[in-house]
């Protein structure tokens, strides 16, 4: 996900904003042994009013006796038209259930059955106050969109709603005519349906998916569109849906999508999702990677090929492997979503356009990282200290979570590098990971022992503040390199390091060999038979750190 619609050239986060919502506080997941299997969503919209009505068929597990389960839905407050109210819930033989609608929560009593398949089917209704845009476009036209992080989908959807449930998923949307509507997953039919009172004419539009997903990424929108079919990659088609007024500069802007999708098939694994729709859409982030249907800020239309737009194409895409199908198990890991697609993005871009365009985008990641800890020092990458779930959406995540993965990249070599990428891939398509899940599989595939290296940067705040200097030694024919940590954080870092030697234009004549500092302040000793006219450190900007030269 790229944050409310700001950026700068090659920036592929943008900076912290606040989009005016509601805190959202982070609601510890407290059902265990309760797994969803499928949802199949049926849901009607209106022209006439904000209201939706919805019936919402679960189909779960229970692994003990339980006979009470719940499903978060937002309820409706005595001071406020805003929020469900539920109706009816019914048994899959078509009996009603006791149930009650409390704290945003629909409690449900159930015969026992453990171990075995249950199906309740939740009838209700109201407005919801986040979760569904219900809102006007930039053309001033009618749009509903899913908007799900981090935890909205109980506005509008009942569910489990948290990223370990996954679950498959089916939309029926039922909506005046004018719409076209998308969802996830494969697209089953769309029907006319007769108007109702003389009232405009209505559509029923169905959509499936097969791949469990989870509750962050299950969305629909609707709105008029056109829509262009892009072509097809390793048998997944991919689309633009765009407003009608900007369908033709939009459709140039989406059309990078094919081939970013096939760089990511290359270099990962399989498309988890039946298709790639790129869609425009009136919502609250810059960007949002809902699985198969990626929405876009209205605003993201040039109508050229533009690297700043093609970096949030392949931020968002990036998520269909790092954040929807190989899913963080909590919140606090939300760095192997974040920071895998803020890196991936990177990665295409390097791949597209060279090595300088990654350095420029590590170099501005850099600066946002240095100016967040000096905000927030004591903030780290796995966090689970944080209540108010938007604030995890930080260059902590998002910047320095991608510089992880470009220092892993370096520690262990291009080959074993990518041949973990696509193990842990591979290990959790469609399921929940923990970083340690993925610091295990790096391990595995490289032979390296890697506590070290995850303890400081997913859990040590900050990063190493370097002062440095170097001086030639005649007698000894050596340069001398003094290196001290200066960082406030009170604890050190283990890093490599690596400087280039240059002669007085700026010609590399010696690089050293990769030299590890481990100690709050070193010196090391480089054999070298004439004085360098220069020295610089990290010249390949492969370690996260702010160095200074002492004159």
């Amino acid at each position: 996900m790229n944050k409310k619609g700001v950026w700068t050239a090659l920036l592929l986060i943008p900076a912290l904003l606040s989009h005016g919502q509601a805190v959202t506080s982070a609601a510890r997941y407290t059902q265990p042994g309760v797994d969803v299997v499928h949802y199949n969503f049926s849901l009607t919209l209106s022209d006439s009013t904000n209201q939706i009505q919805g019936e919402a068929t679960i189909r779960f597990t229970r692994a003990d006796d339980r006979q009470s389960v719940w499903f978060d839905l937002v309820s409706s407050k005595a001071d406020s038209a805003l929020g469900m109210r539920v109706r009816e819930v019914r048994l899959a033989d078509g009996k009603t259930a006791p149930f009650s609608h409390r704290n945003d929560r629909v409690f449900v009593n159930l015969p026992p059955a453990p171990n075995q398949p249950t199906e309740v089917i939740i009838r209700y209704e109201g407005t919801p106050a986040q979760g569904l845009i219900i809102s006007r476009n930039k053309f001033g036209e009618r749009t509903f969109f899913g908007d799900n992080w981090p935890n909205n989908a109980r506005h509008w959807l009942p569910v489990v709603d948290h990223p370990s449930d996954k679950a498959t998923c089916a939309f029926t949307v039922n909506a005046p005519a004018t719409y076209r509507v998308v969802a996830n997953g494969k697209l089953l039919g769309e029907d006319a349906l007769p108007a109702a009172g003389g009232g405009p004419a209505r559509k029923r539009t169905r959509w499936q998916e097969n791949t469990p997903i989870p509750t962050k990424v299950m969305v629909i929108g609707a709105a008029r569109f056109a829509v262009e079919d892009v072509g097809a990659v390793s048998g997944v088609l991919v689309q633009s849906w765009l407003y009608p007024n900007d369908s033709q500069k939009g459709f140039i802007d989406y059309r990078p999508a094919k081939d970013i999708l096939q760089y990511f098939i290359n270099q990962i694994g399989p498309y988890s999702y039946e298709k790639l729709a790129n869609v425009q859409s009136t919502t609250v982030f810059g960007g949002m990677e809902n699985a198969s249907c990626i929405f876009y800020n209205e605003k993201v239309i040039v109508g050229r090929k533009d690297s700043d737009v093609e970096a949030l194409l392949a931020h968002e895409i990036a998520h269909q492997w790092f954040g929807n199908s190989a899913t963080e198990a909590d919140w606090s890991q939300l760095w192997l979503s974040e920071g895998f697609a803020t890196y991936f993005s990177a990665l295409y871009l390097e791949q597209a356009y060279g090595r300088d365009t990654l350095n420029a985008v590590l170099n501005q990641n850099k600066g946002q990282i240095f100016r967040y800890t000096a905000l927030k020092p004591k903030g780290t990458v796995v966090d689970s200290v944080t209540t108010n779930l938007n604030d995890l959406l930080n260059p902590n995540s998002y910047q320095k979570g991608g510089w992880v993965l470009h220092m892993l990249r370096h520690e262990l070599g291009d080959d074993a590098f990518w041949r973990g990428i696509r193990a842990y891939y591979a290990q959790y398509r469609n399921a929940n990971a923990r970083s340690a899940d993925f610091q295990a599989v790096m391990e595995r595939v490289s032979g390296k022992k890697l506590d070290r290296f995850f303890q400081q940067w997913l859990h040590q705040p900050g990063y190493p503040e370097l002062v440095w200097g170097s001086r030639y030694d005649a007698a000894r024919k050596a340069l001398v390199i003094d290196v001290r940590q200066a960082q406030s954080t009170g604890s050190y870092f283990t890093i490599p390091l690596t400087f280039s030697i240059r002669d007085s234009r700026n010609r590399e004549v010696q690089r050293t060999a990769r030299l590890t500092m481990d100690q709050p302040a070193q010196t090391f000793t480089v054999p070298l038979t004439t004085q360098p006219a220069q020295v610089v450190i990290d010249p390949d900007n492969t370690v996260l750190m702010r160095a200074e030269q002492m004159k």
